[in-house]
């Protein structure tokens, strides 16, 4: 995977992101996330050489999707129940 150095995505989310090879092969993906001009966060997550641009960003979107419901984000466990957990190898912060 070859992510652009800086890529910054204008939406909803302003995102952008830079990658870093690991010595294991695969990339740390750092991003920064404005959220409409209010909220800003940044986060690191882990891929695979093979993953895609779009599947990472994918992924980030979701997760800040997630959080954006607010009081809802502590019972995300709840919506995977009986489901085998998904890691996700992704962090973030404010």
């Amino acid at each position: 995977m070859q992510l652009a150095k800086d890529l910054i995505l204008d939406d909803y989310y302003k995102l952008r992101i830079s990658s870093k090879k690991l010595s294991s092969g695969r990339y740390q993906v750092k991003f920064f996330a404005t959220i409409q001009e209010e909220k800003q966060l940044y986060g690191y997550v882990l891929v695979e050489a093979e993953e895609t641009l779009k599947s990472v960003i994918s992924r980030i979107k979701k997760r800040l999707k997630e959080l954006d419901y607010g009081y809802e984000c502590n019972h995300l466990h709840l919506y995977n129940v009986g489901q085998e957990p998904q890691p996700t190898n992704l962090m973030i912060f404010e």
